[in-house]
């Protein structure tokens, strides 16, 4: 089975989101160095809008993401879920940003996946050889800000509500390390969880206009309530990012988010005991020019809508 535009979301938001504890700068910057290990430091904050403001490098590239989630309490999660996603991103001069991504999801012993893409002024599903427009009202929301032109990488993760830079809560300088060859700047920092789980309500309406929820079991909504108990139930939420020195392009980020409910607030979030998440998620070659090609073989929504109704009911 094989099934794309929802799970292309979650690893982004998860494995990416908390990409915002960093940022990049010159090995060489004293300053920079002098910051190292000082929460909310002038250098740090600036190495932040340096990797997610406009950067003139971060025009194309490819994304390679894994999540690994492990749920304790619901029988229907005893297995450990995996989710990747891969693919590449490019934009040219004023044009919005375009993507392709592979996404998979390790669900119950059985593997779903699929493509979304962003070309031109569409969005599309891809199933197989095959490629289903998505409608401009559902899609318009999805694709505005890849209007972003001044970072690709960033517009990219805001169609999927991913903004590390609203994100960080005390970040701070680590030091510099390679990664791939590059010399990176290694940043780290908390968590502002409140911040986190009003973007993922914000994905999750976007993700239930494409009826992708009902495949999943994601929750079609987090409302106040959700949210308000999914923070008081953190028990640890950390990130760590490493930017480009040169370039200040984020290569890499990794994080680890640790939910323990009270016995109040598992009822409002369905019972699970805990939830453990660790991401990874890689970016390479960036600045080498990147193609997006959509399948020639293009369906309908309507046909899709069918295809999707029925993979929902054979994960049930």
């Amino acid at each position: 089975m094989r099934i794309k535009p929802i799970f292309s979301v979650v690893p982004v938001v998860l494995a990416v989101a908390l990409a915002g504890c960093g940022g990049g700068s010159s090995s060489g910057d004293k300053a920079t160095k002098a910051a190292v290990g000082k929460p909310n430091s002038p250098e740090v904050k600036k190495l932040i809008e340096q990797t997610f403001g406009p950067n003139d490098h971060a025009t194309s590239g490819n994304i390679s993401g894994v999540v690994d989630i492990t749920v304790k309490g619901l029988p229907r999660y005893k297995e450990p879920i995996q989710v990747s996603v891969v693919g590449p991103f490019s934009q040219s001069g004023s044009s919005p940003a375009e993507a392709m991504f592979d996404v998979s999801l390790g669900l119950r012993g059985g593997i779903l996946g699929g493509d979304v893409y962003f070309k031109g002024d569409k969005a599309l599903i891809g199933l197989g050889s095959t490629a289903y427009q998505v409608p401009d009202p559902i899609a318009i929301p999805f694709r505005k800000p890849l209007q972003n032109t001044g970072n690709a990488l960033t517009a990219v993760l805001g169609v999927f509500h991913i903004a590390p830079q609203r994100w960080a809560k005390n970040p701070r300088i680590v030091g510099n390390e390679r990664v791939a060859g590059i010399d990176t700047i290694h940043g780290t920092a908390e968590l502002d969880t409140k911040a986190v789980f009003l973007d993922l309500a914000a994905l999750a309406k976007r993700l239930t206009s494409l009826k992708i929820t009902n495949i999943t079991g994601l929750p079609r909504a987090v409302d106040r309530q959700a949210r308000q108990a999914l923070q008081r139930s953190v028990k640890s939420a950390s990130g760590d990012v490493y930017t480009g020195a040169k370039d200040h392009v984020l290569r890499k980020a990794k994080f680890n988010l640790l939910l323990e409910p009270s016995a109040k607030d598992r009822k409002i979030l369905g019972g699970f005991t805990s939830i453990k998440v660790v991401g990874n998620l890689d970016v390479s070659d960036v600045g080498s020019p990147q193609t997006i090609k959509v399948p020639a073989n293009r369906g309908s929504y309507s046909a899709l809508q069918v295809s999707l109704d029925a993979l929902a009911e054979a994960v049930r």
